[in-house]
């Protein structure tokens, strides 16, 4: 499949695309390891995917992980400090999240590695970003490449939508009254709230283990 491929999202109007979301060019064999590593889980756990089998779920094109230190928020970066770390592949059960994610990556050159299969809302989380995003004005101008974005050190998760010309930043899941889940910032603004929450751990590590 073309890693190109835009991700429409049934967001298709008059034949067009209106989203212009894209899929990073993924490290060769992922989609091999998912299908193994899955069929194994499901031959031993029937029940891990709520009942569903292996032939009744689609292996999604994966998006890459990036993550950022709390030092580096603390200093004002961002963007610009996410380093890339695995690659995640979403199950899917037609347009939905089976519920599960498989964490793949290679390291120094060498093949590509399995990691683990995990159950998590944060599967469905992406969808919902990405779908919403998908409606948004400036997505209609560019190419917007889909990430993961994580700071574990202030349980910060966002869908990253890294652009030519801009990113949007949308966190996921619990943000605990700091900033707002499904809601677009700018990195400037995201920085903003992230900025004296890395400056808070920093000084009181407790605060967020």
């Amino acid at each position: 499949m073309n890693p190109k491929l835009i991700v429409c999202l049934t967001l298709v109007l008059g034949g067009h695309c209106r989203a212009a979301i894209v899929y990073p060019k993924a490290p060769d064999g992922g989609r091999e390891l998912v299908y193994k590593y899955a069929s194994e889980t499901l031959r031993s756990d029937p029940l891990f995917l709520g009942g569903f089998r292996i032939e009744e779920l689609t292996i999604a094109d994966p998006y890459r992980n990036y993550y950022v230190g709390l030092t580096d928020l603390a200093s004002g970066q961002l963007l610009s400090a996410a380093k890339p770390g695995d690659w995640t592949y979403l199950l899917m059960h037609d347009t939905n999240a089976a519920g599960a994610e498989l964490i793949a990556e290679r390291k120094d050159g060498g093949a590509l590695k399995f990691n683990g299969l995990y159950q998590s809302n944060f599967s469905d989380e992406m969808l919902k970003a990405v779908r919403m995003a998908g409606q948004l004005a400036k997505i209609k101008n560019q190419d917007y490449e889909l990430r993961r974005l994580e700071s574990p050190g202030i349980s910060f998760v966002a869908v990253w939508l890294h652009g030519k010309s801009d990113d949007i930043i949308i966190p996921v899941g619990a943000t605990f009254g700091r900033w707002n889940a499904l809601q677009p910032y700018s990195e400037i603004q995201i920085l903003k709230l992230l900025k004296p929450e890395a400056k808070k751990s920093l000084k009181n590590p407790a605060l967020f283990d």
